[in-house]
């Protein structure tokens, strides 16, 4: 989850820093509206992209229930289990706390917005209400008018005096539907707390709603000048409520550089083309290299190399002295009452040691598989797999194809494992052979 969250931060701070660089400062205002909303949905999907449209893996991959064997640990470096089993809790803790502090502050952020929501319905049950034309008008005890969905609130004291336009700059808010842009934004603001860039992105869709209504009560012919001094006599300081707020003195002065500025020129509207390219580079960037069927197996210039049976030792820098468990070793299941064949090999090392592709292929399987732990199962030429199993993590995705040594994931001790170690299956046309016969 951690890194689908970083991953919807970097993409939505790259889309709203293009925004702020190039498209800010333009009058085109409905335009702008759409481009800040739809950034919202553009950075969740994006980093989903992979799998919302998959690509055909080269092979299905049927994964069998994981027979472990037992290691005999007099054969085994003890000393590099106990060293690294507290780096493994260490990295688990870590996770939890993440987890528990991303969960409280999202918690805290949709009560404030459950609590922001009721006093307000409250609030009107308990007032003075009018219908008008398309919206209500709630004649309440609030310090300053706003508009929240169809309700214009106007504070009780105000209700004689209050000017006409602006009124019409909250019924703009309502008739232009704003609020629904702020609850959206809040509850994305809940999801995504972290991201400090949020806060001045809700700053930037206020503006364009104000903007909006400040142009709505323009064009029914009021003079710019009055409209001004009318917004500094209405303006008074009070605490601000992220649901609501809208009339107050936050944006005053860029409100009124917007009402006072030449519109701008209309060529300019080629700028929002600049959002597809960036879009497309972030979907390269998210996507899994693309695979063809089952016949990449068969590409001319690729023959020779995919022939090979996989042949390198499958962690880098080890060797066959740190295999502490041996192909066909026949031994005594440690939970069931018969003996079993072991039908790989088992090579200790730290936990974190990059584990390398032993031949050309192409990624059929890298996932969490119960007892096997994060395995990874790359297809090669000529019905050969070669199976990388108790990862503690992976460096390359399904459908990926990957050439001789690359890295392709870590040393781990993930499902049942008795410690840190790589188990490693050569297999052709489905039968298991001797890893050590090709190394």
């Amino acid at each position: 989850m951690v890194p689908y969250l970083i991953q919807v931060a970097l993409v939505f701070s790259i889309l709203y820093i293009l925004y702020l660089v190039f498209l800010n400062k333009l009058t085109f205002y409905t335009i702008n509206r759409f481009v800040l909303v739809a950034l919202l949905p553009v950075s969740i999907i994006l980093p989903l992209f992979n799998n919302l449209f998959p690509v055909l893996s080269s092979k299905i991959i049927e994964v069998p229930s994981f027979i472990p064997i037992h290691i005999d640990t007099t054969a085994i470096d003890q000393q590099l289990f106990a060293v690294e089993q507290p780096l493994l809790e260490s990295y688990f803790q870590y996770n939890i706390i993440i987890g528990t502090i991303y969960w409280i502050v999202f918690s805290i952020y949709i009560l404030r917005i459950l609590i922001s929501a009721r006093k307000l319905i409250v609030l009107k049950n308990r007032s003075i209400l009018q219908k008008k034309e398309g919206y209500q008008l709630v004649i309440a005890q609030v310090p300053q008018i706003f508009s929240y969905f169809n309700w214009v609130f106007i504070p009780e004291h105000k209700f004689n005096t209050c000017d006409n336009q602006v009124l019409e700059h909250e019924k703009t808010h309502i008739r232009l539907k704003h609020s629904w842009d702020v609850i959206l934004i809040e509850l994305y603001i809940a999801c995504f707390w972290f991201n400090p860039l949020l806060y001045y992105y809700r700053k930037s869709l206020k503006s364009i709603h104000e903007f909006q209504a400040d142009k709505g009560v323009l064009e029914k012919g009021v003079k710019t000048s009055q409209y001004m001094q009318l917004l500094l006599e209405n303006l008074e300081i009070t605490k601000s409520n992220n649901l609501y707020n809208y009339f107050n003195q936050s944006i005053l002065k860029k409100r009124i550089t917007m009402m006072t500025k030449t519109k701008s020129n209309r060529i300019k509207q080629l700028r929002y083309i600049l959002f597809l390219p960036v879009c497309a580079f972030l979907i390269s960037a998210f996507s899994s290299p693309g695979v063809e069927h089952t016949e990449y197996l068969n590409i001319p210039d690729m023959e020779d190399s995919l022939s090979t049976p996989p042949s390198l030792f499958p962690i880098q820098n080890a060797t066959k002295s740190d295999i502490t468990s041996f192909f066909g070793v026949v031994r005594k299941h440690p939970k069931l009452t018969k003996n079993i064949k072991h039908r790989g090999i088992d090579i200790r090392a730290k936990i974190g040691t990059p584990v390398l592709a032993t031949a050309d292929g192409i990624i059929s399987k890298a996932a969490m598989e119960g007892d096997w732990g994060n395995l990874m199962v790359i297809t090669h030429a000529d019905g050969y797999e070669t199976w990388y199993a108790h990862l503690n993590g992976f460096k390359a995705v399904e459908n990926q194809k990957v050439k001789k040594g690359d890295v392709i994931g870590y040393v781990g001790t993930t499902g049942l494992s008795t410690g840190p170690h790589l188990h490693y299956e050569v297999k052709q046309n489905e039968k298991n052979l001797n890893p050590l016969d090709y190394m």
